[in-house]
């Protein structure tokens, strides 16, 4: 409910502060006092357009502040919120600032958001009826959810049921729609994938094979550079091309001779003349490798033209498959766990295209005894309707259910409605939404809200001079009807008839002052003798008398009967 507003320089608002409370809630005063004002500067909180001439003359900008108090189950708000990026709390502070240049900021929680953020919280906030075009009733969608929930206990089950037919036909339809959109689709898919997998398994890759390959071709591509070294070692090493004894085997052969020839005047000769026989050995072993090794430094282009398809096969595959020799061979376990399944989807997708058959024909079923139930839920609903605008001093008013028939049904049925009305005879049934009339259309929608009370979820009701046009009894039973309604919500209602302010559970006066030579709108909040004297004045239409206070205080005491 909404529970404090504040308005700042906001037409002839200097500084207002405005508590709220629970039930119902009046604001009265002499014509042209600003209790439009008010209604205005919640019509702004709620996401209407905001206008630079709605600022205070003199001032730069205007500021409006309301704070909501939330009920936690309140789950349309939370799904508002959330889907916006809001906090869902149990208070809501909703503030908005007009500037004299145009511009305006919306902020709900201290976080600015958008116009339409604003809007899309202020239609599950507040319901304002009167000049303003922010009544909820006047959205058809949600024509059909209040219809459902005036019905009873069966209609509701039906539509429950329907609703659940029609996610199991859904999932079966989402299984199809993933096993291909046809046959000839599904073959189309199955001939790709053979082809892929065929491509990877034929080419029947492996890391180590790649791996090998590149060294083939590394070492043919600088094939002449190894023999050359091999060469040039090999001569150092064991036979040099320059001179007879002139390698390093035959050098360290030589010393050992010499050496071995002194052996017999030093035997301390031995340990070296034995490590040059080993070092002799060792390079005679190397020797004999490097020839070998030599040897086998073959070159063949045919060979080097092969390794080059080979590597361009691995090439293409990875710019088709992966980036990895691991990675294609993965899309190819992937190719073929998909064509296991396509080769299974046509025996699957006959079975789910005859479960999805019956499904519909189920739903068909379902959705036409859903229609029946609404029928006749529309006819009483029609009923009880006309006989409380005959209360409310509109005879010859009528009020019914259009039913709209959608080519298929949905998961809400096989329609959608709307609900009409004429204020006169001989005029014919129009949606509400062409009510011109302030006054019938505020009418129209006490009567709707009163009997929709249960079901309606906005929880703050505004009503603009629902008065406007109506007296004798007719004003006693919109009385009747606004108490009734402020035990489900919060009523605010703006009016000039004492009837309607004498059972509210609270009263406002909202009154014109003048101070430092320049006109305000102000606010009492009235109480006892002071609530008394207002009444009374509403009575008399000026100045309070002895009789009409009188009569002031027996209304406030019927209030207690009425509420």
């Amino acid at each position: 409910m909404l529970s404090y507003l504040h308005m700042q320089n906001f037409a002839l608002i200097d500084d207002l502060s405005l508590e709220l409370f629970p039930g119902m809630n009046v604001l009265t005063g002499e014509t042209g006092a600003g209790k439009s004002i008010l209604i205005g500067a919640i019509n702004l909180i709620i996401g209407e357009r905001a206008s630079s001439e709605q600022v205070r003359t003199g001032s730069k900008q205007a500021l409006i502040e309301a704070v909501f108090s939330v009920s936690p189950g309140y789950r349309q708000l939370q799904s508002i919120m959330e889907a916006n990026g809001l906090d869902f709390q149990d208070e809501l502070i909703i503030s908005r600032e007009i500037t004299r240049n145009g511009r305006n900021i919306c902020r709900v929680n201290g976080r600015i958001v958008t116009l339409g953020t604003l809007k899309e919280l202020g239609s599950v906030l507040v319901d304002l009826h009167g000049q303003y075009s922010h009544q909820s009733l006047l959205k058809t969608e949600q024509h059909l959810f209040l219809l459902d929930e005036f019905g009873d206990e069966e209609l509701l089950k039906e539509k429950r049921h329907l609703a659940k037919l029609f996610d199991r036909w859904e999932k079966i339809r989402q299984k199809l729609k993933s096993l291909g959109v046809s046959p000839q689709e599904r073959a189309r898919q199955l001939e790709l994938l053979r082809y892929q997998r065929d491509e990877i398994t034929g080419a029947a890759l492996s890391s180590d094979e790649e791996k090998d390959l590149l060294q083939r071709q590394l070492l043919l591509n600088n094939m002449e550079k190894l023999l050359s070294m091999a060469n040039k070692a090999y001569g150092e090493i064991y036979s040099s091309p320059k001179a007879a004894r002139d390698s390093a085997y035959d050098k360290i052969n030589s010393v050992k001779e010499e050496m071995s020839s002194l052996l017999k005047i030093d035997d301390k000769l031995a340990p070296f003349i034995a490590v040059l026989g080993e070092v002799s050995s060792n390079l005679s072993e190397l020797s004999h490798e490097l020839y070998d090794y030599m040897d086998n430094l073959t070159y063949f282009p045919e060979e080097m033209k092969e390794i080059e398809n080979r590597l361009e096969l691995y090439r293409h595959l990875k710019r088709k498959y992966g980036t990895t020799v691991e990675e294609i061979l993965r899309f190819a376990e992937k190719c073929q766990e998909e064509i296991a399944y396509l080769e299974n989807s046509e025996e699957e997708a006959l079975k789910l295209e005859e479960k999805s058959k019956k499904l519909w024909q189920n739903i068909e079923r379902c959705a036409n005894l859903l229609t029946e139930k609404r029928h006749v839920t529309a006819q009483a609903l029609a009923k009880l309707v006309k006989n409380d605008l005959e209360e409310l001093g509109m005879e010859n008013a009528s009020f019914d259910v259009n039913f709209i028939k959608k080519e298929t049904p949905s998961r809400r049925g096989n329609e959608e409605i709307e609900f009409l009305f004429s204020a006169n005879p001989g005029e014919p049934l129009k949606p509400l939404v062409r009510i011109i009339s302030a006054g019938e259309m505020a009418r129209v929608m006490l009567s709707l809200k009163s009997i929709l009370a249960e079901q309606d979820y906005v929880p703050t009701l505004i009503f603009d001079e629902i008065d406007s046009g109506i007296g004798g009894k007719t004003i006693l039973k919109v009385a009747e009807k606004m108490a009734y309604l402020s035990k489900k919500h919060q009523v605010i209602c703006v009016t000039h008839s004492p009837q309607l302010a004498s059972v509210a559970d609270h009263q406002y006066y909202i009154f014109k002052d003048v101070s430092e030579g320049r006109t305000i709108t102000d606010v009492k909040y009235l109480e006892g003798e002071k609530r008394i004297m207002e009444i009374a004045r509403m009575l008399n239409g000026g100045t309070a008398s002895e009789i009409t206070k009188k009569h002031a205080a027996e209304l406030l005491k019927k209030r207690l009967n009425v509420k």
